[in-house]
């Protein structure tokens, strides 16, 4: 403990409690008011090797390098910055964390309240700042070394990390803690700030769990449904054969694919799995495509939708849903995500637990006879179809394609891959094209469905895992979060970047906007024109425009295999994108088309 003065003791409880209570990674942008803080974490990694500081001078691209760090190894990071505008440039980053259940530990410092609303310099109100996109705000107080003050301190800072993991009553996500402080700043030692006898009067404050483990600590379960409710659920799912399950946008637990493909098996149905959602194996993964075909979506009316994780990217399957309005959505897992607004049952329960429930009901008191196999395997004739058209259309593509890109990365990556898929067409394209026979993780910043730090959180899943990983994304993308790139060269990070240039915003030339040419390119192509070699050099990066397909394919074993970061830059038209897009689409409808007659 650093006693210098009441503010080294108050911060220096704080880095001890987040350090028992899980959080072993912390980004900071400097910052005056922050000082004891920074101190405090700074000499908590001398004592421990596990506890790592990166420093960023960007705070939006330190909020969305933490949530990259978080997102991989599902566990809590603090993010600690300054007072004033300093906390509002992580809001994107902690809106994208609640709506992606990411935890993440915000601590703003901030000045004393006798010195806020009276012009005191780098001052703003910080008073519940991100609004309800925090699940919890404490305003923790100036500090006061008395014993009662400093287990409450400890009890603060463990509860607020318990939260932030999903253990209390809300889901996971980012908690703010605001920290006033009055000078001085640094650690300069202030005679009787600290009483001599604090650690013999109160033990508790000092020394914190005699255990060693977070002062206050909340345990939390896995959800399971009662009995009866499983037996109702059941009964609607044998009343009507013709269903499906899909995964969509979801971080899911280890053992979920496996709980989830025995699920389909006792309920005969098709399981549509999106790439961001699982790895897909012998499932359906091209619904976006097929779905297309109006005489298949016609003449498939699902009656059971069982749905795992966020609503699908695809749009043909939102289509799809609103046009058989009347299907039954079974939503597990999350109370509220149904833009249709049909008919929904959402159940508050662990996703791995119901379908082990559900599937352990219908294997023992149902007898499979009841399962439509012609439903089931029309959804097999589909995919299938769809699959041969799309590799058949990607084979005699020979120019540089973005849809190609993916493709040829199924048959590139190796096993226990990662791959951080940008928003807008890249993460539309990776459900399409990529599809591979190996176990690749994916990963998207698909909560606020934004383009905003997408380097940077992929820069900070590269640091935190040990295993290869590959960014795709956009120029827009590229180009709003380039500060993030400073990351990569200061801590080495290996992280190979497939940027995707078609200079603009490509996802608008597939959308109907795009036919009114009047003001389509200047308010929604924005070509930029910008010559990304020079930029990408300035940070230490390297830089490789590719020239054809073979050359891709070697830049990228390179990459992948090499120290640092490559951005492997392809270069291509968003018009002849287009119509590569609608043929291959148009093609796979012609096909469906002709084999589910109306």
């Amino acid at each position: 403990m650093n006693t210098a003065n009441r503010n080294t003791l108050w911060a220096s409880i704080v880095a001890e409690e987040l350090y028992r209570s899980g959080v072993r990674t912390v980004c900071i942008s400097p910052g005056s008011r922050s000082t004891p803080l920074v101190i405090a974490f700074a000499e908590l990694r001398d004592r421990c090797d596990d506890f790592q500081i990166l420093v960023h001078i960007d705070e939006r691209s330190s909020s969305f390098f933490a949530l990259g760090v978080a997102k991989v190894q599902q566990a809590p990071v603090a993010l600690l910055c300054t007072s004033g505008t300093a906390a509002a440039n992580y809001y994107p980053a902690i809106i994208e964390a609640y709506y992606s259940r990411i935890p993440l530990v915000v601590l703003t410092a901030d000045r004393p309240p006798e010195m806020r609303d009276c012009g005191s310099g780098q001052t703003i109100d910080q008073i519940n700042i991100y609004g309800k996109h925090v699940r919890y705000f404490f305003e923790v107080g100036t500090p006061e070394i008395i014993g009662f003050r400093l287990r409450y301190l400890r009890s603060l800072i463990s509860r607020s990390v318990s939260i932030a993991l999903g253990k209390g009553e809300t889901p996971a996500g980012a908690v703010h803690l605001n920290f006033p402080f009055a000078d001085p700043m640094p650690p300069i030692p202030i005679p009787n700030d600290i009483p001599e006898d604090l650690a013999l009067s109160s033990p508790e404050a000092m020394l914190g769990n005699p255990s060693g483990n977070a002062y206050s600590q909340i345990w939390a379960g896995t959800r399971s449904l009662d009995t009866d409710i499983i037996a109702t659920i059941a009964n609607q799912i044998i009343s009507h054969p013709k269903g499906a399950i899909v995964v969509g946008v979801y971080d899911s637990p280890p053992e979920f694919v496996g709980a989830v493909r025995r699920l389909a098996r006792a309920t005969g149905y098709p399981l549509l799995i999106e790439a961001t959602g699982a790895h897909r194996r012998d499932e359906i993964g091209h619904y976006d495509s097929f779905l297309r075909s109006s005489n298949f979506s016609k003449t498939h009316a699902p009656k059971i939708m069982i749905r795992f994780g966020a609503m699908p990217t695809s749009k043909s399957y939102l289509l799809w849903l609103e046009r058989h309005i009347g299907c039954q959505q079974i939503i597990v897992g999350s109370i509220n995500s149904d833009p249709t607004h049909g008919l929904t049952q959402a159940l508050n329960v662990h996703p791995v637990n119901f379908c082990e429930q559900l599937a352990n009901y219908l294997e023992n008191y149902a007898q499979p006879v009841w399962q439509d196999k012609q439903w089931r395997l029309d959804f097999e004739l589909a995919e299938s179809i769809a699959e041969h058209t799309i590799e058949e259309a990607i084979d005699e593509i020979d120019e540089l394609f973005d849809g190609k890109v993916y493709a040829e990365l199924a048959e590139i990556l190796p096993e226990d891959s990662y791959i951080f898929v940008a928003s807008s067409t890249p993460i539309r394209d990776l459900d399409t094209f990529f599809h591979s026979d190996h176990a690749i993780t994916v990963l998207a910043n698909r909560g606020a469905n934004g383009i905003d730090g997408t380097l940077s959180s992929a820069l900070g899943a590269a640091w935190g895992c040990d295993r290869p990983m590959v960014l795709i994304c956009g120029d827009l993308a590229f180009y709003h979060d380039l500060n993030g790139l400073l990351a990569a060269k200061k801590y080495q990070i290996s992280l190979t970047v497939i940027l995707l240039n078609n200079d603009g915003g490509g996802i608008f030339n597939l959308l109907p906007i795009s036919k009114f040419e009047h003001t389509f390119e200047e308010f929604f192509g924005t070509a930029h024109g910008l010559n990304f070699a020079p930029l990408v050099t300035a940070y230490d990066c390297e830089h490789i425009l590719i020239q054809d397909w073979e050359h891709f394919e070697n830049a990228v074993i390179d990459s992948l295999f090499s120290k640092g970061t490559q951005v492997l830059e392809i270069k291509s038209d968003r018009l002849r994108n287009k119509e590569l897009h609608f043929a291959i689409w148009n093609k796979v409808i012609e096909n469906c088309d002709r084999n589910f007659q109306l």
